[in-house]
């Protein structure tokens, strides 16, 4: 009789967990200091130790310091749908909508400030390399047009043959979210909420550039603000209100 030696599903999914399991303590390694270090003062030796890991198995993982990082925007921007996904609802006015993605987005930026550190990387990177979102599209259609889609089986291989595929996956997931907003903004202007002459891009673009502006700015002033007595809580009720004024122009 001949023994199969071959890998159980049980050692398999076990072995799948233990993989995922080294993917996240990297991941939540490198959070800490991408959190309190600029990019290019960040070392791959000190996330590997931070995560008890050998450099070499690191690198199993991720194929350079580029990769981890957006390694890391991608998990928050997941992170951010769902926290849409438990507080948006589409019985809520366009404008009430669009006020509580706004509110999700602030709240969360300043407690995980990874979130805008890697989307005003993302934006650095295309500059410096000269890659246009056109370029993006152009192989997100391709991506599509096989009929891959996020983590299906096939998908990573896929995607690994567009050159900088972090690039591209965190691109489609922050196009992802940035649909959810323009949808708002649209259901806004059918349902009469929001009058703002701005066309829903605009308006999204404008949205994101100020929150991102807002939420830098507080953690450069945060000694002023606690000599002025002003909370986090206060301005983000003033912050949703000048947009409230905003949408409604």
């Amino acid at each position: 009789m001949t023994i199969d030696r071959g890998k159980t599903p049980k050692k398999m999914k076990l072995r799948t967990r233990k993989k995922e399991k080294t993917r996240q303590a990297i991941l939540a390694a490198a959070e800490k200091f991408f959190s309190e270090k600029p990019f290019d003062e960040v070392i791959l030796e000190d996330i590997a130790e931070a995560a008890f890991v050998s450099r070499t198995t690191l690198y199993n993982y991720f194929k350079n310091k580029d990769a981890i990082f957006f390694g890391l925007g991608f998990e928050k921007m997941e992170e951010l749908a769902s926290l849409y996904g438990e507080k948006y609802s589409d019985k809520m006015s366009g404008i009430n909508q669009i006020l509580q993605l706004c509110e999700i987005s602030f709240t969360s930026a300043l407690e995980n400030p990874p979130t805008h550190i890697v989307i005003r990387e993302f934006y650095k990177r295309l500059q410096h390399d000269k890659i246009s979102l056109k370029e993006l599209d152009t192989k997100i259609t391709q991506l599509q047009s096989k009929g891959y889609r996020m983590r299906t089986p096939g998908y990573e291989t896929l995607l690994k043959s567009f050159g900088e595929s972090y690039l591209i996956e965190f691109y489609i997931s922050l196009q992802r979210n940035t649909t959810l907003w323009t949808n708002a903004v649209k259901k806004g202007k059918s349902d009469g909420t929001i009058s703002n002459d701005l066309n829903e891009d605009q308006i999204v673009e404008f949205l994101y550039m100020l929150l991102m502006g807002m939420e830098e700015e507080m953690r450069l002033r945060e000694p002023a603000l606690a000599r002025a007595g002003l909370d986090i809580t206060t301005i983000k009720e003033n912050v949703l209100n000048l947009i409230a004024s905003f949408l409604k122009k």
